[in-house]
């Protein structure tokens, strides 16, 4: 699910504040003292991220610039582009509430990357993202036979 139009008209800075601040009072109740929920402001943008204390949960951060932008894990690659869109707003809340529950795993082969996140929405996978120029050459299968890593919950018992 990747929203992203590029004629979405720009989004104001108070209506971004407003989502990125409701977004993090749920992460908030949703993590516990299991994650780190933060909000900055960086010129007309606002950053969410939502750091787990263990290491074998994802990181997940949002940017709300002109349109909302997710990043999952540690690859830069894992990345989904919503609008602000009520549709698109609900679809950024489910996914890092799946984030949070042990939903996303991460698949890595030769020099390629991808996030994928089993929401109450349905399954949400990031565009495959290039690590180096091996990732140029085609890779059939490269889920079944890559690496797979699936990331726990926050505070390790998730539902799912």
């Amino acid at each position: 699910m990747d929203s992203v139009s590029g004629d979405a008209p720009p989004t104001d800075v108070h209506r971004r504040r407003e989502f990125v601040e409701a977004l993090a009072g749920q992460a908030r109740l949703w993590a516990g003292a299991a994650g780190t929920v933060t909000v900055t402001k960086e010129d007309d943008d606002y950053i969410f991220a939502s750091l787990p204390v263990s290491d074998a949960a994802a990181p997940v951060w949002v940017a709300a610039s002109e349109w909302i932008d997710v990043q999952v894990g540690s690859s830069n690659n894992s990345r989904w582009k919503f609008c602000y869109t009520d549709e698109d707003m609900s679809a950024v809340f489910d996914l890092v509430r799946a984030v949070i529950d042990g939903g996303a795993t991460e698949f890595r082969a030769f020099g390629r990357s991808q996030v994928e996140v089993s929401s109450l929405l349905g399954t949400l996978r990031s565009k495959t993202g290039l690590e180096t120029y091996w990732g140029l050459i085609p890779a059939p299968g490269w889920h079944q036979w890559g690496q797979q890593h699936t990331f726990r919950a926050y505070a390790g018992q998730g539902r799912i």
